[in-house]
């Protein structure tokens, strides 16, 4: 490995170390990506119907594992869960008041910290770096699904 790769590899995990800062108001990071999950959908529809295999497709997470953190998101006073009564197979999730403060609280911090950030860099630096993610993130999609692509043909190959 050389040192551009070295120092490719040190400057993406440096963002592994920032997880726990993501955690407010001691939320777990579980918890922030399940409610904001949450917090999408019922923003994106005009009955602001939040159901469980929703958040379950958006995420691409089991529905248990969901589930469980519903239940921690519940008992910390933030969700609660009940059935549509018009499809009583579905389960319906809603925010509670508690629940309602802490995303307007932990969206204007997350904002606040933003605004910092850009403002600390510059607009243009940040417009830069975007472009720059956006490829990066292309770029290594594409060499991932060729290499999926490769490493399925060859077992398909190997299998016949």
């Amino acid at each position: 490995m050389d040192q551009l790769d070295q120092e490719f590899i040190h400057a993406m995990h440096q963002f592994h170390k920032m997880r726990p800062m993501f955690s407010f108001s001691g939320i777990s990071r579980g918890k922030i990506v399940v409610t904001g999950a949450a917090w999408q959908i019922y923003n994106s529809r005009e009955d602001h119907k939040v159901r469980v295999s929703d958040i379950v497709s958006r995420l691409g997470i089991p529905a248990p594992g969901v589930s469980r953190i519903l239940k921690g998101l519940e008992e910390d006073g933030i969700v609660m869960r009940s059935l549509d009564p018009e499809d009583r197979r579905t389960t319906l999730v809603s925010f509670t008041d508690k629940g309602m403060q802490e995303i307007q609280k932990n969206t204007r911090l997350f904002e606040e910290a933003l605004h910092t950030i850009i403002q600390g860099m510059g607009e243009e630096k940040i417009r830069t770096l975007c472009t720059l993610l956006n490829e990066l993130y292309a770029k290594t999609e594409e060499i991932f699904l060729d290499y999926q692509s490769k490493t399925e043909s060859k077992a398909e190959k190997e299998r016949l």
